[in-house]
């Protein structure tokens, strides 16, 4: 009983990883969903904050806010929809479970939100109002695959509102800075085997409240030249719930044997900071970059503690063979190893006006993952490089409203292997590639 709960609190840290939140329906470095609004996907988020074409400043760089003008509302979403192909080792010896064949934790279909809105106070002062996803995973994989101990199904949301005031301080700089009150909730579900064709099968429902800080700035020494510098604060973390736990017979049936109590994690979000450009190339032609850079070597341990009570007549009457675990009750503490490095985003983009009702864009980034060891990549965090390959549109239905559109491909590149937590292949991603698409409106009032 010991091992099961110390296996399942190292997935409890894998899975309410809060804040940081988890590899992204994840579809970014570590698990940050950078997907905040659909016209900066589809430039790949080049520019991101600075270019002035929709109310996603509040988020990226509150200073960009200057650039809007009287009061205006967006809502929209990007969709993730992953493929998390992964192929098991065929050479593993997991009793009662299918080695050597294909899996995938894609879970389709999940909505990225967003929602802003931005009022001009007086000439030179700007409020700003985001609501955002900013972190947050989907996977789902089959029960009876091989690798179940390292997480079958996770879901973690990280529910960020975000106010804002800018300022503008001279004609060529302006700055902002807001608070983010955060919410997370998380689930997580793995199966333990316990031998004999049994296995034991525990699940996490957690959530918590935290609180960080935004700021930024922006310069435009020329007309047609912008520089964005935007900070983002650790997040510090505590999710606190309750884990249940069920005993799967050879046959799949289940038994629920325990009783859960409470269990927690804590961690602390990473500090990132980004740097963008855009320049009006011509009247026609806007070019725009972004690099960003990431803390997550902060990212190194998650202490998790937790309980768990069963009753042990009950267990050893249903699990013969294993009454030398039967009894136990334990407060269980553990601290997980991650040893993450600092992760890097690298984008150009580009925007094109047809004419004044029609806007369409494109853009090319990279990704580096923070994922530094092949052995800290878990099935629920199946991070790697990616290779971003974007494109979207934007038509000026009248001067109050706008629709934005977009897509993006994610290509995964790298190592992609997946091992035990003590060492020990159990199987290799074939794929982790994301597709994004989305769509959104922004309306200006009067």
């Amino acid at each position: 009983m010991e091992n099961t709960v110390k296996h399942f609190t190292l997935k409890l840290a894998a899975a309410a990883t809060l804040s940081a939140a988890l590899s992204s329906a994840a579809v970014a470095g570590g698990f940050m969903l950078t997907e905040q609004s659909v016209a900066g996907l589809g430039r790949a988020y080049a520019g991101a904050g600075i270019v002035g074409d929709d109310l996603s400043a509040v988020w990226y760089n509150p200073a960009g806010m200057s650039l809007l003008s009287g009061t205006a509302v967006q809502m929209g979403a990007v969709v993730a929809d992953l493929d998390l192909e992964v192929t098991t080792n065929s050479s593993a010896t997991f009793d009662n479970r299918r080695n050597g064949t294909k899996e995938n934790g894609r879970k389709h279909g999940v909505p990225i939100p967003n929602m802003y809105l931005v009022h001009q106070i007086k000439d030179d002062m700007w409020f700003g109002l985001g609501i955002t996803v900013p972190f947050g995973m989907a996977t789902e994989y089959d029960n009876n695959w091989a690798a179940a101990d390292k997480g079958m199904n996770a879901e973690v949301k990280v529910f960020d509102i975000n106010p804002n005031v800018a300022f503008k301080l001279t004609d060529t700089l302006s700055f902002g800075a807001g608070v983010s009150l955060q919410y997370v909730t998380a689930q997580f579900e793995q199966k333990n085997n316990l031998g004999s064709g049994t296995a034991m099968r525990v699940r996490l429902n957690a959530d918590g409240w935290a609180w960080g800080g935004n700021l930024g700035f922006m310069w435009q020494p020329t007309e047609t030249v912008r520089v964005g510098l935007a900070y983002r604060s650790q997040v510090n973390h505590k999710a606190d719930g309750y884990l249940k736990s069920d005993l799967e017979t050879a046959n799949g049936t289940l038994i629920k044997h325990f009783q859960s109590n409470d269990g927690h994690a804590e961690m602390s979000a990473p500090h990132v900071i980004t740097l963008t450009g855009t320049w009006k190339a011509t009247e026609a032609l806007r070019l725009s970059g972004l690099v960003r850079w990431t803390n997550w070597s902060s990212f190194d341990k998650l202490p998790i503690s937790g309980s768990s009570l069963y009753d042990a007549s009950y267990y050893a009457a249903v699990a013969s063979g294993h009454e030398t675990v039967a009894g136990q009750m334990a407060t269980n503490k553990h601290n997980a190893v991650y040893n993450w490095k600092d992760s890097w985003l690298f984008t150009v983009g580009a925007d094109y006006d047809i004419n004044d009702e029609f806007t369409v864009r494109g853009g090319v980034g990279y990704e580096i993952s923070p994922v530094d060891e092949d052995k800290y990549r878990s099935a629920t965090i199946p991070d790697t490089d990616r290779l971003w390959l974007s494109m979207g549109a934007t038509w000026h239905a009248s001067k109050n409203l706008q629709g934005d559109f977009g897509i993006a491909y994610l290509k995964g590149i790298g190592n992609k292997d997946l091992y035990k937590d003590k060492g020990g292949k159990v199987a290799e991603f074939d794929k982790l590639d994301a597709i994004l698409w989305g769509a959104q409106f922004v309306y200006k009032f009067d």
